[in-house]
């Protein structure tokens, strides 16, 4: 065998071998997201999974997927019984989340009413307060938050129809 021969029988083994052997691709990309609750006799624990690379929150019958922070579902870190996601549900949209600057709040809502935000520190100071007063429909507000120091803070949000009882549920916000 001269040299060439050896050279084209090794490249084809390699050749071989690259399509019999299966092996990991590595991409730049981040799809892990996740997290649950689960208990087991008086045992409870709240998990949150992964990383996200999009700020986003998507509802479908029987599923949510928040591709930003993780509301928490349970009282046993925060002792917070009413969750943003739970009263609310698609009503009010929050983002992005973690942010470093601007917090954008949409809210729809198919009945008139008044509707108040409130933003608390992880003290429960309130640190910002806003009265949209009575809206139907769509609403937009963003809020800077340039000069608040990182860390965790609350949005406090306030709903009251015209005809009915004020719905309140508040959202973690992580501020980077």
């Amino acid at each position: 065998m001269n040299l060439d021969s050896k050279h084209l029988f090794i490249f084809f083994i390699i050749c071989i071998l690259s399509i019999k052997s299966n092996g990991q691709v590595v991409s730049n990309a981040i799809i892990n997201n996740g997290g649950g609750s689960s208990t087991v006799s008086a045992f409870n624990l709240e998990w949150s999974i992964g990383e996200s690379v999009s700020i986003a929150n998507f509802i479908a019958p029987g599923f949510t997927l928040n591709t930003g922070i993780l509301q928490p579902m349970t009282t046993i870190v925060t002792s917070i019984n009413e969750y943003g996601p739970t009263v609310f549900g698609d009503q009010i949209t929050i983002g992005p989340n973690p942010t470093s600057h601007l917090l954008n709040i949409k809210a729809r809502f198919s009945e008139a009413g008044k509707l108040s935000l409130q933003l608390l520190d992880a003290k429960t100071t309130v640190v910002f307060s806003h009265e949209a007063g009575t809206i139907f429909s769509n609403y937009e507000k963003n809020i800077l938050l340039e000069d608040y120091p990182s860390g965790v803070f609350y949005m406090k949000v306030y709903f009251k129809p015209i005809a009915g009882n004020i719905k309140t549920g508040i959202y973690k916000i992580i501020k980077l």
